[in-house]
This record gives C-alpha cells, sequence and structure tokens, in this order.
C-alpha cells in the first residue's frame, strides 16, 4: 500500500522531497510501520517522531502509533509550532 504525507515547515527542507512524501508499506500498516519508513529515510526526522517533537495526522486528528493506515487516509507530518500570542500592551 502506498500513503501520501503532507510536510509542513522545516520537514520540507528536512525529508527534500517538497510538500509532499510517498511511503510503501505493507497492508494494514501502522503509523509506527510509517515512523520506522521515515527513520531509514531520515534518520533526524525519524527521531523527531519517535520523541514526540513531530506529530503525525491521519485524518485531521494526532494518531498514536497502533493506528492502522489505509491509502486513502490524510496524512501529515506537524512539526513544532513557533510563535504562538504574544503579550498585550503596547
Amino acid at each position: 500500500m502506498t500513503v501520501t504525507v503532507k510536510l509542513f515547515g522545516m520537514l520540507k527542507t528536512q525529508l527534500g522531497t517538497g510538500s509532499e512524501l510517498t511511503v510503501t508499506l505493507r497492508q494494514g500498516g501502522l503509523v509506527n510501520d510509517l515512523i520506522a519508513a521515515i527513520q531509514a529515510m531520515n534518520p533526524v526526522v525519524g527521531e523527531l517522531l519517535l520523541k514526540k517533537k513531530v506529530l503525525v495526522s491521519v485524518n485531521h486528528d494526532v494518531a498514536d502509533g497502533d493506528v492502522e493506515l489505509s491509502g486513502s487516509d490524510e496524512i501529515a507530518l506537524l512539526p513544532p509550532f513557533s510563535g504562538g500570542s504574544r503579550g498585550q500592551g503596547g
């Protein structure tokens, strides 16, 4: 089974694949299998996924490692967000 993973922020540069990454998994593959495949491609990004500094989203929900994937799932890697609300004042 082939899944397409959307990439955002620094992950586009880190993986060098543009805004999407295509990964082949066994039928019934899990998020953990996806993480292992990405770690084999890029150990730095794989380590970020294992440490949960980068999260895996499946169909707009953050997914645990035991979530089963299908080729029709919308999968994204979510890097750490920077910024946030600024203090009021001025």
